[in-house]
């Protein structure tokens, strides 16, 4: 099963114009929740979308159906509570959706990643669930603990190398204003946790900003390399921990104290 930003890799493989995406998780102490998930287009896809070949960009935004559909996959008690267009400067388009979450404990979260037509299989993340006693907080992680990742290749040809670094190269335009991003809140914040991304009251368990190493090949070329192995949560958190512009959860069970 790849991570969720291999799949979001494919995505931009495919398109020609920035994309973002963003999942953000906010838990109450009363043992409810909200998610919060937002899409925006870049100015490209929104005239496509816009254009004829709207059909073929239709997963990209959910409309209502669509978002009510989803709810009923996150777990019982799962309901829209909001759905607003989005048009932001510059000729962008997208669309925030915001969820209630009746009972944390039965949440089943896999952050949205666009289907796309010549992929159906079932290659997402497994569902992030949710633990609340008192104020101590517990999530699994976006994979199973078993995970490992796939058979490593063997080592490429200088040609090969060479053929990956211009392939790299010529992608470079397509991943400029990537991003995607899945976090964890807590309504009123944390006073601690043992995750590896904790800022401003935010546990990061995924955020890739493609614009901060879309000029290092290297990280480029590593990227393609984990996605055609099935690197794990684990040893990508490993993999790109120095990495500006990526930040990756690799436990498989993060703990945080509510205020």
């Amino acid at each position: 099963m790849k991570l969720p930003f291999l799949l979001l890799m494919a995505v931009a493989f495919a398109l020609t114009s920035c994309l973002e995406m963003k999942s953000v998780v906010i838990v109450s102490k009363d043992g409810t929740a909200t998610i919060e998930e937002t899409v925006v287009l870049g100015p490209q896809l929104t005239a496509m979308m816009q254009g004829g070949q709207a059909g073929q960009l239709k997963e990209l935004i959910m409309d209502k159906t669509q978002a009510a559909e989803r709810a009923k996959t996150l777990g019982e008690g799962v309901t829209v509570k909001s759905y607003e267009e989005l048009k932001p400067a510059d000729g962008k388009s997208g669309v925030k959706i915001v969820y209630a979450v009746a009972d944390l404990s039965k949440l089943k979260y896999e952050p949205y990643i666009p289907e796309q037509e010549d992929d159906k299989s079932d290659t997402g993340p497994d569902a992030m669930t949710f633990a609340l006693q008192g104020s101590t907080l517990t999530i699994t992680s976006l994979e199973a603990k078993d995970k490992k990742s796939g058979e490593a290749k063997g080592q490429e040809s200088p040609d090969e190398i060479a053929m990956m670094k211009s392939q790299v190269a010529m992608m470079k335009p397509m991943l400029a204003g990537m991003r995607m991003s899945v976090e964890v809140k807590a309504a009123n914040g944390f006073a601690s946790s043992d995750a590896a991304h904790l800022s401003n009251d935010t546990i990061s368990f995924l955020e890739l900003q493609f614009d901060k190493f879309t000029n290092n090949m290297d990280v480029l070329s590593s990227l393609i390399d984990a996605a055609q192995d099935d690197m794990s949560m684990a040893d990508a958190a490993v993999k790109f921990k120095n990495v500006d512009g990526i930040k990756i959860e690799g436990k498989h069970v993060v703990k945080a104290e509510l205020k």
